[in-house]
C-alpha cells in the first residue's frame, strides 16, 4: 500500500471519531470490502469536506466506486442493432 493510501487511512479514522464518533478498524477496512464499503459510505455523507473528500478517494482506490457510466450516443446517431449481420453475405 503506497504512502498517500495510509495518509488518508489516517486522515480518515481521526477525522470519523472526531465528527461521527465512528471507530474505525483500519486492518477490516483494507482487509473486507462489505465493510469498507459500509464505513466509507457512512464517512461520504457527512458535512465534513475532507472526510467525504478522503471516503471517496479511498472507495476509489479500494475499486469501491461503480463502473463509469457508457456514453449516451449523440443526437441523431443510432446504435447498430447487435442481432443484425450475424452471418455473411452468403450466410
Amino acid at each position: 500500500m503506497d504512502q498517500d493510501t495510509l495518509k488518508l487511512l489516517a486522515k480518515v479514522k481521526v477525522v470519523a471519531r472526531k465528527a461521527l464518533n465512528l471507530e474505525i478498524d483500519v486492518q477490516r477496512l483494507t482487509h473486507d470490502r462489505e465493510y469498507a464499503a459500509d464505513i466509507l459510505g457512512k464517512a461520504s455523507l457527512t458535512d465534513n469536506e475532507d472526510l467525504v473528500l478522503a471516503a471517496i478517494t479511498l472507495q476509489d482506490r479500494f475499486g469501491l466506486l461503480a463502473e463509469k457510466p457508457a456514453a449516451k450516443p449523440k443526437a441523431g446517431e443510432t446504435t447498430p442493432d447487435p442481432n443484425k449481420y450475424k452471418l455473411g453475405a452468403r450466410g
